[in-house]
């Protein structure tokens, strides 16, 4: 939208996120859980999953997503949203111990 905003000669093409084989998507941050808290930080893509699937039956993503986020522990959720790209995408950031994890699915 910026690009847009400012009328940028460029043109912005979205990738599909880079997941690892256990569904959490790659990032630097990665590194800094412990093998127990990956394991925790795995409800973030299962959450955006949920999400994405009651946007399909036509429930709410976010409430969805955000619900299955509170029913798990160990880490605390920053925030769902739904943001208005040209497709819409659920995000999400969450805090496993000290490490801020984001991610989103778009919805398509």
């Amino acid at each position: 939208r910026l690009v847009a905003d400012l009328n940028l000669p460029i043109e912005v093409v979205a990738q599909p996120t880079v997941r690892d084989t256990d569904g959490l998507a790659l990032s630097s941050r990665n590194v800094f859980l412990s093998p127990a808290e990956r394991a925790i930080a795995l409800a973030l893509p299962r959450a955006l999953a949920a999400g994405a699937a009651a946007h399909r039956s036509g429930g709410d993503p976010v409430a969805v997503a955000r619900s299955a986020l509170e029913a798990e522990r160990g880490f605390t959720v920053d925030y769902v949203a739904l943001a208005d790209f040209a497709v819409p995408t659920l995000a999400a950031a969450v805090r496993v111990g000290g490490t801020r994890l984001i991610d989103n699915i778009p919805l398509s």
